[in-house]
Formats: structure tokens, C-alpha cells, sequence
């Protein structure tokens, strides 16, 4: 902890990514040395699963706000009434799960948001888990014939699954018109962590289609077999949603899935996105 700061402890949940934060009070508007720890803590697990929760939307964009700049209004997802950067993620039988795909929030985006933070609004019974996948570790265990071949690739990312509620709200002239609007962009297949410079594996199998350089077939191919790897166990932390809980990741080396296995029942989470770390250029 820096001096002044509130003590709190980080319990590791696995030996790859996440730990629990023990001991803060989310209730009080944190002061600059807890940001910090916190900060250093995050970039420690990936991934954090504070207590204290639900917060309030001014709360959360307060929260949200101790790191960087806050995301504007969702393309496709409604937000909490006067809170334009709280999204609403609303799924249950009316509007069925689109996000059980493994991913790091918009990346198609040339410049990938630094911080996601999500917490529950209603909770299914049972079910509903948020999962997190480390990309680093990923990245170290690649054959390094495959790694030295990654590094000089690049893949599009582009909006993806994000076409079917496009086109089942205004057909293809709007999936068309969202797809132009939203855009695409083209990351390195290794990528680096700007604050720690560590190496990460950059496709999802939710927004990346296509391998620079290669055929579809051959692209197709390898992204198979990275989505794979992306895909086990070892690599993760699964979340099991309380009422109290508050989860911080940082989308810039890390993927995740919100498992679909909770229906009939209804799931609604809020999320908050921090574009840019505030801390980066420090």
C-alpha cells in the first residue's frame, strides 16, 4: 500500500489470473494512494472481484472515473436513465444471451478500452458466471515456432455477433449502415501491454475474422486452433455473481465469456468501460 492508503489484501483465486480484494470500502470515494494500490494490483491479477456492491450508477462512474476517462453510450446496448456510460446488459427469455462467446470488450476498435467494470443488477438463481482468460499465459505457452510466426501477423476485428441485433432491428441497410459507422481495425497478432510491455495473444473468436496476409481457409485454420488454446481451463478464473460483487478487468490482456446456462430465468448486469488509463503515460 502507498502511504495514506486504505489496507486492503488481494487473495489470488488461481494460480494464472484474478484475486479477491478484501478489506476496501466502496462506499467512500477512494483517495489517490487506494487508486494506486489498487491500480497495481490489477495489473498484478488481470482480473479483481471487489465486495461492497451494488453500487449506485453515480458510484460506479465515480469508481470508474479514478482511472481514466469513461466510455460514451453503447452502439447496440440501452444505458441506466441519466448515466449514458452505464450499460445495461438485460438477457433472459425475451432477449436471449449473445455474449457467450470469448472475447475482449470492443476491439474492433483501433484504440481497445483499458478497464471494464461490471457488477449485478438481478441475478439468476443459479448460473450466470462470468469466466476471464489470461492472454499472457496464453502467449507463453504457444510453441515458439508458432509464436515467432504470430509476430509478424496482424488480424481484423470487426463488430461481429453485434450484426445479428442490427439486422433484426432494421435488416441489412442497417447492419450495413451500424457496420460503416462502428468500423474495424487491425491489431497485431502478439500485442504488447502498454504499461508493462508484457506480450499477449490479440484475437477473440467474437470480433477477430480474418488473418492478414493469409487465405480465408488458411486464416480460418489457425484462429481455430488459437481460439482453442484461448479456451482451456487452465488459463482461467471463473466469477461467481453475488449481490455484493464488483468486478474490475483489464481488457487490454484478457478475454472473457458470461456463460449462457441460467434461461428461463433473467440475468442483468451493468457495466462501465474506462477508455484510456489515466496512469499510461506516467
Amino acid at each position: 500500500m502507498g502511504q495514506g492508503a486504505t489496507s486492503f489484501d488481494s487473495i489470488r483465486l488461481t494460480p494464472t489470473i484474478g484475486a479477491e480484494v478484501r478489506g476496501l470500502d466502496l462506499s467512500a470515494q477512494l483517495d489517490e494512494s487506494t487508486t494506486d494500490s489498487l491500480y497495481d494490483a490489477l495489473l498484478e491479477h488481470h482480473v479483481l472481484v471487489l465486495r461492497g456492491g451494488p453500487l449506485p450508477p453515480d458510484r460506479l462512474e465515480a469508481l470508474g472515473s479514478t482511472f481514466g476517462p469513461l466510455a460514451p453510450a453503447h452502439h447496440t446496448y440501452p444505458n441506466v436513465d441519466g448515466h449514458p456510460s452505464v450499460t445495461v446488459l438485460d438477457t433472459g427469455p425475451g432477449n436471449p444471451p449473445d455474449n457467450a462467446e470469448w472475447h475482449t470488450d470492443l476491439s474492433f476498435r483501433a484504440d481497445r478500452p483499458f478497464l471494464s467494470i461490471l457488477q449485478p443488477d438481478i441475478r439468476p438463481p443459479v448460473g450466470g458466471d462470468t469466466l476471464f482468460a489470461n492472454l499472457f499465459a496464453v502467449h507463453d505457452a504457444l510453441m515458439p515456432g508458432l509464436r515467432s510466426d504470430l509476430e509478424g501477423l496482424s488480424a481484423v476485428h470487426d463488430m461481429g455477433s453485434f450484426r445479428n441485433h442490427t439486422y433484426a432491428e432494421g435488416g441489412v441497410e442497417l447492419m450495413n449502415e451500424r457496420m460503416a459507422e462502428v468500423g474495424s481495425s487491425v491489431h497485431p497478432m502478439i500485442d504488447h501491454h502498454p504499461v508493462t510491455g508484457r506480450p499477449f495473444l490479440h484475437v477473440n473468436e467474437c470480433f477477430t475474422s480474418h488473418v492478414v496476409g493469409l487465405s480465408m481457409p488458411e486464416g480460418r485454420r489457425l484462429l481455430a486452433y488459437l481460439f482453442d488454446l484461448i479456451a482451456r481451463p487452465q488459463f482461467h478464473v471463473r466469477v461467481r455473481w453475488e449481490d455484493d460483487v464488483v468486478v474490475l478487468w483489464d481488457n487490454r490482456g484478457t478475454q472473457h465469456y458470461a456463460a449462457d446456462d441460467y434461461l428461463p430465468h433473467r440475468r442483468v448486469m451493468q457495466r462501465l468501460i474506462v477508455t484510456s488509463d489515466c496512469r499510461e503515460a506516467v
